[in-house]
């Protein structure tokens, strides 16, 4: 049977990402947002479905033909541009994860690379020591040492703003790291609790490239610089928009069953013909209905089911002259049916259709609790009402103020048909208000480079994806913007660009709690006042739906569990 491994892409698995990932494939800890364990059969529960296949029932050879939904800007996933699932997807088979995570999200250390990683005390201060796997080493032959994760403590820490962090979330309470016994020992002092801890270093990179705030931002752009997993990058042709993976032949544990992965960057439009033309292997089908009729249709390819945890949300940026009005991100908020917007993405996929009602918890997570309050269902009458109060009055068909319209644009990228019926959806139900929407759509490859990392918007659409922290996770979506070097604003992953001093406190206060209902409660406050500045509208949990050639084992719909890359491979 597989063993649990890797989970990359911390921090960029939480990232935002488009209405199709590149993939079914996620991290346990985002992000964006990967990697998980194979069971003898089918969890019955459906947290997992993989077509799990022990490894010596496996032949060895073949190549993943993996999608992206685009390059990825950045193979650093600390990095600001480094936050997408493709970018994930890619650095899960060659960096370090310290734990991996199974199908209900619980954490066990990832003995690929240490041998133990401990809570050592409590008090006066929090300590964790990892023992670092000896034969664990870097593509050069050095060996993974302390002096790694000290490097990515202080790059990742926020302390130095010449670092373009994703999210310092962790690493900001962290006093010292420390030798220990020896370069394998690691000795991690908190200055503040953070119960969290399991979360922090996956991926991990080398010291060499995070002593640099030049390369830690620009460095990976090109290419992966490094590897220590089973597989090693060969290669990245810009014309055929691909990046070639190959079998590492310095991995030290199990060997990988495939000889390469070859992920290609396919317009989401044409990955389901890609896919039926036997030109890729997997599909993210995702909350599609005519992807998901397509597939299912389709002779040797089988479809793969999971409880999802991942959500799709309406990004409202609120540091536009218009937006900056929380009276007015509320009428929008009373105005858009969420229920109705359920009904039409997920309705048809089989699913449960209902709006989720909280930014942190999923429905099927403890602690899941409904804060939305009077956003909780439309109220079309109360959202005219409110306008009129903010002074936006009704001439003709549309709304005015001081002779300017109440006009906003709906971004939403190329070939994703989801964001493209969401966009029209709230469209409709904002001129029932006298809110005129302009959908502008996009090149995928632009989407978040060009206009939602600059705020180049005023609604949005996307998908966030799931992690097994969700308080600790979901802090850099929902923390105030912070003053970089030179005064510009860093937003980490707050795309709405809200946040409030009481949100940031809450954070701190239960990152710090190690009690479960504690944190949970503080959770739910931090929810509540979420939705009371109105900075982004949840709609849906998005289903986990994955298709894949029959004969691929060990892949599909992870759910919560992290994917194991050297185990994944074909039965013939």
């Amino acid at each position: 049977m597989p063993a649990l491994r890797r989970a990359p892409a911390l921090a960029a698995l939480f990232a935002a990402v488009l209405g199709v990932t590149s993939s079914a494939c996620r991290g346990g800890g985002g992000d964006r947002h990967a990697t998980g364990t194979a069971t003898a059969k089918r969890d019955t529960a459906n947290a997992v479905d993989i077509n799990p296949v022990s490894r010596d029932k496996l032949p060895e050879g073949g190549t993943l033909r993996w999608p992206l939904v685009s390059s990825p800007p950045n193979f650093n996933t600390g990095e600001l541009d480094g936050t997408s699932a493709d970018t994930a997807n890619v650095v899960g088979g060659l960096l370090p994860s310290m734990f991996g995570f199974d199908s209900e999200a619980r954490p066990t250390v990832n003995k690929d690379y240490l041998d133990a990683a401990e809570l050592t005390a409590r008090e006066p201060r929090q300590v964790v020591t990892y023992r670092i796997n000896p034969r664990a080493a870097w593509d050069d032959g050095k060996p993974i040492s302390e002096a790694d994760l000290e490097a990515q403590w202080k790059a990742m820490s926020g302390s130095n703003p010449a670092y373009r962090v994703a999210s310092s979330s962790g690493y900001e309470q962290i006093e010292s790291v420390a030798r220990g016994a020896d370069e394998r020992e690691v000795v991690v002092t908190f200055r503040r609790p953070y119960a969290d801890w399991k979360a922090l270093f996956s991926p991990l990179y080398p010291a060499s490239t995070n002593n640099d705030p030049a390369v830690f931002n620009d460095g990976w752009r090109a290419r992966p610089l490094t590897t220590a997993g089973p597989f090693r990058f060969e290669s990245l042709d810009q014309t055929a928009k691909t990046i070639s993976l190959v079998r590492n032949p310095k991995w030290w544990a199990n060997r990988p069953k495939l000889d390469r992965i070859v992920y290609r960057v396919i317009d989401p439009v044409g990955q389901v013909d890609a896919l039926l033309n036997g030109e890729i292997d997997v599909l993210d089908v995702a909350a599609d209905v005519n992807r998901l009729k397509r597939v299912e249709a389709a002779p040797g390819v089988t479809v793969h089911r999971a409880a999802g945890p991942d959500f799709r949300s309406i990004m409202i940026n609120g540091t536009g002259e218009i937006l900056k009005d929380v009276n007015v991100r509320r009428a929008l908020g009373m105005a858009i049916d969420r229920t109705a917007i359920a009904n039409v993405l997920v309705g048809p996929l089989g699913v449960e259709a209902k709006p989720l009602q909280n930014h942190i918890f999923m429905v099927s997570q403890r602690g899941y609790q409904n804060n939305a309050g009077i956003l909780s269902a439309p109220d079309v009458n109360g959202a005219r009402k409110l306008l009129d109060d903010a002074g936006w009055k009704l001439e003709g068909n549309g709304r005015k103020k001081d002779g300017k319209p109440l006009a906003l644009r709906f971004v939403v990228p190329t070939g994703v048909a989801s964001s493209n019926q969401v966009a029209e959806l709230v469209r409709a139900m904002l001129d029932r208000i006298g809110v005129r929407v302009d959908v502008l759509s996009v090149p995928t490859q632009d989407f978040f480079k060009q206009y939602i990392i600059p705020g180049n918007f005023e609604l949005t659409v996307f998908s966030f994806i799931g992690k097994p922290f969700p308080i600790s996770s979901n802090k850099p979506s929902y923390a105030s913007p912070k003053p970089r070097e030179g005064g510009e604003l860093d937003f980490q992953q707050n795309f709405a660009r809200i946040g409030t001093r009481q949100i940031d406190a809450l954070f701190d206060e239960a990152t710090s709690e190690f009690d479960e209902q504690k944190a949970i409660d503080l959770a739910n406050q931090i929810d509540a006042a979420i939705w009371d500045e109105v900075h982004s509208l949840t709609l849906y949990q998005r289903p986990d739906i994955a298709a894949t050639r029959s004969a691929l084992a060990n892949f599909g719909a992870f759910g919560f569990a992290s994917v194991v890359y050297e185990d994944i491979g074909f039965t013939k």
